[in-house]
């Protein structure tokens, strides 16, 4: 196997844990939902999220990476945001 088969067999591992932690973290997005429903708190705070990209920013070891972390964190929290829209809007249904 070459380098370029290597690699791209490490780029499938680290997608498999990302994508249960993606899975995991959306999750406790629905429970947050959950939470945000029973005491009438907005979806988006915008405060938090700024606090958040600038966490996840701090955890950088490369700080070459500040705006890729930081457009992947507006991301990830725009998922999860819509996800905890839709568990809103379906709160009598077993959507999430």
């Amino acid at each position: 196997m070459g380098r370029h088969e290597e690699l791209r067999k490490e780029i499938d591992q680290i997608d498999r844990q990302l994508v249960q932690l993606f899975e995991k973290r959306m999750k406790v997005s629905t429970e947050i939902a959950e939470y945000k429903l029973r005491n009438n708190v907005p979806v988006l705070d915008a405060q938090r999220e700024k606090m958040v990209i600038n966490k996840n920013i701090s955890y950088l070891n490369d700080r070459t990476l500040d705006t890729y972390i930081s457009e992947f964190s507006k991301h990830l929290m725009e998922l999860s945001r819509r996800r905890q829209q839709e568990c809103l809007h379906t709160q009598h249904t077993k959507t999430c």
